[in-house]
């Protein structure tokens, strides 16, 4: 797919794309060019040659043989940042600097400290951090179901994302890059506790089975505690069989998102509910879901954002409030003990 392929609106968000990092060019650059409300006008790579080699593959006019040149490009409205972890914030805090709006990979930043460095952005430039699940009809559909009360009070909640990444080279392996199962997988978990119950966590504790060879977390287990009796349970691991869940209890009904993360493709997601009264009677009902992707609806929606034509729901707050809740993570982890999430 090109830059010609998709009849755009009248006024597209001018896109430049910083890296040609896989999630960039297997993901974003074609959601954003299937898209009618972006174009990509320009890639940058420290490598000229692979600059010139994905503009070609894609069809975007402009190759830059660094990321400044592009952060120089006035034609350039919006970047998108997919950067090892450890480089996200500084370049966010360019792009913005440049008044470019920045679309970025999660985690934003490696702590909480770094994160309140996007009060510094003004207003008028809007930053956002890239969980695309969050711009699929499903994690809506199931936030509505809660909102709606007809389940009852959700009583928990228990979250796994898992894979197998058998790459040592993958900068996920690096902890001087902000490589571990928690920063690259535990971020979506976190962000889906905190998404459901629309507030933060009161306190966790969190458990990590860490490599020998490079020191990162390839397996962790965490609580959530919310509070009024509501916990989350969360599982994430580099090491382990590919797996994805979403299951809430409620007093009423068992509500279940089989496919939360990666839906399948080109087939519809299906939220399961079950609100028999006893195990020997489970009887879950799928409501099966419009077929999307995700990462289209996420460019589009940044893309219109800026445009005026809508109001991002989440910003720079719900960045720094997700980078506190790691943080406690990795503090509970390292104590041994409950942390209380910082205000």
């Amino acid at each position: 797919m090109s830059n010609q392929g998709v009849i755009k609106v009248s006024n597209p968000v001018r896109w430049g794309i910083i890296s040609t990092a896989n999630i960039a060019c297997a993901k974003l650059i074609p959601a954003m060019l299937a898209s009618e409300y972006c174009e990509v006008k320009a890639i940058a790579s420290r490598s000229p040659e692979k600059a010139r080699e994905k503009a070609a593959q894609f069809g975007i006019g402009k190759a830059f043989g660094s990321y400044e040149e592009l952060l120089n490009d006035p034609d350039i409205e919006a970047i998108y940042v997919p950067l090892p972890n450890d480089q996200h914030i500084d370049m966010v805090m360019a792009a913005a600097a440049h008044g470019k709006h920045v679309l970025c990979e999660k985690p934003i930043a490696l702590n909480a400290t770094e994160a309140l460095r996007l009060r510094d952005i003004p207003e008028n430039i809007l930053v956002a951090e890239a969980f695309m699940v969050r711009h699929h009809p499903q994690f809506d559909i199931l936030r509505q179901q809660l909102r709606s009360g007809e389940h009852g009070k959700l009583q928990t909640a228990q979250i796994l994302l898992s894979f197998m990444l058998d790459n040592p080279g993958d900068f996920r392996f690096d902890t001087k890059k902000g490589g571990g199962a928690l920063f690259d997988l535990g971020c979506y978990t976190v962000m889906t506790a905190r998404y459901l119950l629309e507030r933060e966590p009161e306190r966790v504790f969190c458990s990590m089975a860490r490599s020998t060879e490079n020191g990162t977390d390839e397996t962790t287990h965490a609580i959530l505690d919310f509070g009024l009796g509501q916990q989350v349970t969360l599982t994430v691991g580099l090491k382990m069989a590919a797996s994805q869940r979403v299951q809430v209890v409620c007093e009423k009904s068992l509500l279940d998102l089989s496919a939360p993360y990666v839906p399948g493709k080109g087939s519809p997601a299906t939220l399961w509910v079950d609100s028999h009264t006893g195990l020997d009677d489970a009887a879950p009902q799928p409501r099966i879901l419009p077929v999307v992707e995700q990462y289209q609806c996420e460019a589009t929606n940044f893309s219109r954002a800026v445009r005026g034509e809508m109001v991002p729901e989440f910003g720079v707050e719900d960045a720094i409030s997700q980078m506190r809740v790691i943080d406690a993570l990795f503090a509970s982890a390292e104590s041994g003990q409950w942390q209380e999430v910082a205000k």
